[in-house]
């Protein structure tokens, strides 16, 4: 006669599972298959006494001591970011609970953000400065939403570290910006971004570090930054055509800050291979039917209409916004750089067209009521890149002699124009954007080279350079560029 006793210890296993062992967890040792098993639908195998002696010599912690969670590790294999690329199409169906565990934001990262103050601070400086250029981030949400959440989301939090980054100023002695905050934010971007958290903040961060590196001459980390922002925007639905975008924009205001956080990548994508045409681009190009920016000044009080959109091939006006002519600027660019680097490079259809466009956009820049000096500077460095290949060239054709012209009225018109109103030169270094610094090297390096430039100008520029050099290291490299040039002139 059995009793009680020995009756339940036959109806369980003499070890503990391997399913539990392995995860950690209490196991009740039920045959065939224990409680926790059954709960999470995993196998329930028992091992004998044999096999756990065996197994006991196995160090029980998970390789180089990297401990994973494995609550997470089991929730990680229904993530989001996981089936939109696995199977996209069974999340059209909405019957799969996804689950995202978000990890905790790490404390070193919470002391280097500082309170709220100092978060607010660091917030205030972006939207006056980097903002003005550069509005891919909606002002509204940032206050209404994301400074609530910072604690508890890391996405939100790398965000943040993102801002503190392109708005603090490079060490003056060392002279480097690739300082203990940039590494920071490139090791936590990484972090969250290998998460299961899929989030358009985590993107304004890279785009934020790709920015920062453009401007402080960090290479080749600027060139993959932005390729890698390419990646993330293209995962994400954005300006893709044909592509299952499960997490859709309910409000305009969504769909405003996900087209230009589409256009702050091509701007950059274009600009980094302003001085070396021929590598690949990370974006397509912009195609006619493109929604440019709508108002930049409506978009940051959250409002904004539909009937405020232009296409971009709609004609350039008064009432565009200051981005969206910086938009189409880049747009030039790229058109620029495919065709000073490829094997029709030399078709004067093409070349003139381009000259025509650039120029026409110029004017028409230039006749606004409040022009855009950033955006002006963005098209004089699209002009220089256009020119310099034939100004360089050693023969004498037409195409040759126009560069030249046009070289020495771009050198009349920043004297004129630029420097007088204190668009470029004068500005308060933190506001100035790094458009500027290609065009105004290469009017320094054709004055050392051929002598074509007003010696007045170059004297300006090159004083120029040495106080932008306080926000962008750019300035200073370009510097060391020009110092390098007048010395191979003299040899």
């Amino acid at each position: 006669m059995r009793t009680p006793n020995s009756e339940s210890s036959l109806d369980q296993a003499q070890q503990v599972c391997t399913s539990c062992k392995a995860r950690k967890r209490k196991c009740d040792k039920a045959l065939p298959r224990c409680s926790q098993c059954t709960k999470r639908n995993l196998t329930c195998e028992y091992s004998t006494l044999e096999q756990s002696r065996n197994s006991a010599s196995v160090p029980d912690r998970p390789w180089h001591g990297i401990h994973a969670d494995e609550d997470r590790a089991d929730a990680q294999s229904l993530d989001f970011p996981t089936m939109l690329f696995l199977d996209p199409g069974i999340l059209q169906h909405g019957q799969v609970d996804i689950s995202c565990v978000a990890p905790p934001v790490p404390a070193h990262i919470l002391q280097l953000l500082g309170d709220i103050d100092e978060i607010r601070a660091t917030a205030s400086k972006f939207f006056e400065h980097i903002h003005m250029w550069m509005p891919f981030i909606s002002k509204k949400r940032f206050h209404e939403l994301h400074l609530r959440s910072f604690q508890s989301q890391p996405d939100i939090a790398l965000l943040l570290v993102s801002l503190k980054l392109i708005t603090t100023l490079p060490p003056v002695s060392p002279r480097n910006p690739r300082t203990p905050l940039y590494y920071t934010a490139k090791h936590f971007y990484l972090e969250v971004e290998g998460s299961s958290i899929f989030s358009i903040p985590i993107l304004q961060a890279g785009i934020l570090i790709a920015l920062y590196e453009l401007g402080q001459a960090i290479y080749p980390a600027a060139y993959l930054s932005i390729g890698a922002c390419a990646r993330y925007a293209h995962a994400h639905g954005i300006n893709v055509g044909g592509t299952l975008n499960t997490r859709r924009a309910v409000t305009l205001i969504e769909v405003e800050e996900r087209r230009r956080v589409w256009w702050a990548i091509v701007i950059l994508d274009r600009f980094v291979n302003v001085g070396c045409p021929g590598r690949p681009f990370a974006t397509a190009d912009p195609s006619l039917d493109d929604f440019l920016p709508a108002d930049d000044a409506v978009w940051d009080q959250g409002i904004v209409r539909s009937d405020d959109s232009f296409r971009l091939s709609s004609p350039m006006t008064a009432h565009m916004s200051k981005f969206a002519l910086l938009c189409q600027a880049a747009r030039l660019l790229g058109q620029v750089l495919r065709h000073v680097s490829s094997e029709s490079a030399f078709q004067d259809d093409v070349w003139m067209q381009l000259d025509r466009t650039l120029h026409s956009m110029l004017a028409a820049s230039h006749d606004m009521d409040e022009p855009d000096y950033d955006q002006i500077t963005f098209i004089y460095s699209a002009l220089v890149a256009l020119y310099m290949p034939s100004f360089y060239a050693a023969d004498d054709t037409d195409r040759s002699q126009r560069a030249r012209v046009v070289i020495r009225q771009i050198n009349e018109t920043v004297s004129r124009n630029l420097v007088r109103q204190r668009c470029f030169i004068g500005r308060d270094p933190e506001a100035i954007s790094p458009w500027g610094l290609f065009f105004a090297y290469h009017l320094c390096g054709a004055h050392i080279r051929y002598g074509r430039g007003i010696p007045e100008l170059v004297k300006i520029l090159r004083e120029t350079f040495t106080g932008i050099d306080a926000r962008w290291n750019a300035a200073g490299v370009y510097l060391q560029l020009l110092e390098a040039r007048e010395v191979m002139s003299q040899s």
